[in-house]
């Protein structure tokens, strides 16, 4: 009970962020390009996993990414919490509101369940390693990993190997999207596949452990 005590008293950062940043708004514009998008062709389940997997990027880089965020979490470690408090703290206040645009932008689009689903799990995934990442490089973590969902994170790996000379950079993406969190495996979660639920559900647990190894190396830095 205490544990879920320190968790919440995190998590209630999502309500400044949202109203007094541009988080907000900033998800506001992505549900509605993305519904713009449904218009011109991107099929339903894109657009649920885009709104998951992109709203969760921006959650994650409100919540952690900038200098003094990451220096408050080491004065917050003065307090009675824990690192895994705040990591999990954190991460609820960058999936919650991806996941309520996954909602939103569903029933604009056609709500089907399934959908939804697919895109919360991809929120949930993409969301603990965006946080982990922005705790580890920064702000600068952010933007990359946007665009990476956005764009080859749709793409299945089979198809960046079988270019005739994809490169190291190519493999390397390939890699990533094989075992990392990527769009086209979630894909599979409308459809009730078991292996890419289990895989969500595991990245979503481990980026938040990787995330508060990160958030407990903040108190070596206030010690210092």
């Amino acid at each position: 009970m205490r544990f879920l005590r320190r968790v919440h008293a995190e998590w209630l950062l999502i309500f400044p962020r949202l109203t007094r940043t541009r988080h907000g708004a900033s998800l506001l514009g992505l549900g509605i390009l993305l519904v713009w998008l449904s218009s011109h062709g991107l099929d339903p389940l894109a657009i649920a996993l885009h709104a998951g997997a992109l709203g969760a990027v921006i959650g994650a880089a409100y919540a952690a990414a900038g200098e003094s965020d990451r220096a408050a979490l080491g004065v917050a470690l003065t307090h009675p919490t824990t690192p895994l408090a705040i990591a999990t703290g954190r991460y609820l206040a960058a999936v919650v509101p991806a996941a309520g645009l996954v909602i939103a932008t569903t029933v604009a689009v056609g709500w089907q369940p399934a959908r939804a689903a697919a895109g919360v799990l991809a929120a949930a995934a993409v969301g603990s390693c965006a946080l982990a990442a922005v705790l580890t490089f920064g702000s600068a973590a952010a933007v990359p990993l946007f665009l990476f969902m956005a764009g080859a994170g749709a793409i299945p790996p089979e198809r960046l190997v079988d270019l005739a000379h994809p490169g190291v950079v190519r493999l390397a993406a390939a890699s990533a999207l094989e075992l990392g969190p990527a769009l086209w495996h979630y894909r599979d979660i409308a459809a009730g596949n078991l292996s890419a639920i289990v895989h969500a559900l595991a990245w979503a647990g481990l980026g938040v452990l990787l995330a508060s190894a990160m958030v407990a190396r903040q108190r070596v830095v206030v010690h210092r």
